[in-house]
């Protein structure tokens, strides 16, 4: 089944700008053209997509979501890449969670001594 930037839009909830954007940076695409020059989206578009905002939802940069992409195209050949590039993101994030809680206990100790109870 093929699907308008309309479709995609409202099914994925990605703003018609959003998925212009992701083809001009090469997360998706080349796409098919209807003859209005109107763009297509096949169900394996949809489901990149798909893809594509689980990562953006994790954090994960754009040109590390592209890397990702392009590995996906490349086959199972680059399974090994993919798990490093999981890998570091998950790194970083355990990095930005350390860096919450301790800006977490800062707070709790300062609102001790200010006798701010917490909620």
């Amino acid at each position: 089944m093929d699907y308008s930037i309309k479709e995609i839009s409202e099914r994925l909830g990605i703003p018609a700008s959003t998925l212009r954007y992701y083809e001009k940076r090469g997360l998706i695409g080349p796409l098919q053209r209807s003859a209005g020059q109107v763009r297509v989206f096949s169900e394996a578009d949809l489901r990149l997509l798909q893809i594509i905002q689980c990562l953006k939802r994790t954090g994960m940069p754009i040109e590390e979501i592209r890397e990702f992409v392009g590995l996906i195209r490349q086959g199972d050949a680059t399974l090994e890449q993919r798990t490093a590039l999981f890998e570091r993101h998950k790194a970083q994030i355990e990095g930005q969670i350390e860096q919450l809680q301790e800006n977490l206990a800062v707070l709790q100790r300062k609102m001790k001594l200010f006798n701010i109870p917490a909620k």
